[in-house]
């Protein structure tokens, strides 16, 4: 009998992971909160249960008798499989290690002890609480929900009444109910995406990343290998490394977001124990760098050895995600006729309600394409994001 591989989320992001696991020759069985996830339709067997029901989710496992449990992009969804691996026997990072590595009290708690640079900050409960602290921040600055995911939540503030609108808001984002609150730093934003290979974390790609203007912070796209100078770089690379032994993050992928300070220092914003979202990791990792990453994260959760060989073939990748100017229910995507090659990857289908980016759970879908420099892929890519059209239905 085929292994059988459980895979925690079954949307649009989570894909690219069940459609690999097939390639792999897995029986694949997928749950997700969802009983229309788009991800159920090419899994071997399905099952509607939210990624954080432990208890559901181990009994299944059980029953099931599965040989791994992973997850693509689910931050929370990692906290399952590191207690359902532990009952199981089998290969995920510790229970505790994902509960740090899921938590941004916690891993700005623990990564200043050890004395990794992060946004000066503090945590709080309320809006109320939020405003009585507002002597000891400087306006503007971030507010994040402690244990959110795909970038629900996130706003800059400017000044009181700004504060407690985002602090409310991040709030309903918040299962624990509790907000982290730091500098803002003006800066470029590269993302580390690498695996954690007998407790050490290799790099694969850095990006840089561009956001939506404030009030939130969402990701428009990203061009990679980095452009950042190659002593910044080298910083970014060793500071995700002590991030990863810092809150035990010993096998698996490493999602490391940090800014660079205005002399040079990396400081790290947000931390997921998994694979990031998007063609960064099936498109620009497998074919600029020749690394499968989202395979060799299902053969560790098989308790598989895995090495890592990244060799680059010269070439840039830029991605923009499309979103909608306007709320409505989308009809209709036109692309433009382009010379060259270009990729898109959908996340949501025709006839669905689409709105303005608030997070990352608002995007379109996502266009890819490569140039032999990095300013070539960033102008192509622009140029075919602006020429696209996306009909909406108000």
């Amino acid at each position: 009998m085929n292994e059988r591989i459980m895979i925690l989320g079954a949307s649009f992001d989570q894909i690219p992971m069940i459609a690999k696991a097939n390639a792999m020759g897995l029986y694949v069985i997928a749950v997700d909160g969802n009983p229309q996830a788009p991800g159920f339709s090419i899994a071997d067997e399905t099952h509607t249960i939210e990624v954080m029901e432990t208890d559901r989710i181990l009994a299944l496992a059980q029953k099931r008798k599965i040989d791994g449990i992973t997850t693509m992009v689910s931050n929370l969804g990692m906290r399952t499989v590191a207690e359902v691996s532990k009952v199981l026997g089998l290969t995920a990072i510790a229970p505790d290690a994902a509960k740090m590595a899921t938590d941004k009290t916690i891993i700005k708690s623990e990564l200043e002890k050890a004395g990794v640079p992060v946004p000066v900050g503090l945590q709080v409960s309320t809006s109320d609480e939020a405003l009585e602290k507002a002597d000891q921040f400087t306006f503007p600055v971030i507010v994040k929900p402690a244990d959110g995911t795909k970038g629900r939540g996130i706003a800059r503030a400017d000044d009181a009444q700004t504060l407690h609108r985002a602090v409310e808001n991040a709030l309903t984002f918040s299962p624990g109910r509790t907000i982290v609150i730091e500098e803002l730093i003006e800066g470029p934003t590269v993302g580390a995406e690498g695996l954690v290979i007998d407790g050490t974390f290799q790099p694969v790609l850095l990006t840089d990343k561009f956001n939506t203007e404030p009030p939130h912070f969402v990701t428009l796209g990203l061009t990679t290998p980095s452009n950042l100078p190659k002593d910044v770089q080298k910083r970014v690379g060793d500071t995700a490394a002590r991030v990863a032994e810092t809150l035990g993050m010993t096998t698996g992928a490493g999602h490391i977001d940090m800014v660079i300070d205005t002399d040079g220092t990396p400081k790290v914003i947000d931390v997921g124990p998994r694979l990031a979202s998007g063609p960064v990791i099936f498109d620009f990792a497998l074919n600029l760098m020749g690394v499968d990453m989202i395979q060799s994260v299902i053969r560790m959760a098989l308790g598989q050895k895995v090495t890592l060989s990244p060799s680059w073939n010269g070439e840039y990748g830029c991605s923009r995600f499309l979103s909608a100017a306007t709320p409505g229910c989308m009809y209709n995507i036109d692309f433009p006729s382009i010379n060259g090659d270009f990729s898109f990857y959908p996340y949501k289908v025709l006839g669905q309600p689409v709105t303005e980016p608030e997070s990352d759970t608002d995007r379109i879908g996502c266009i890819t394409i490569t140039a032999t420099t990095y300013e070539a892929a960033i102008q192509k890519a622009d140029a075919l994001l602006a020429k696209t059209q996306v009909d909406i239905l108000a």
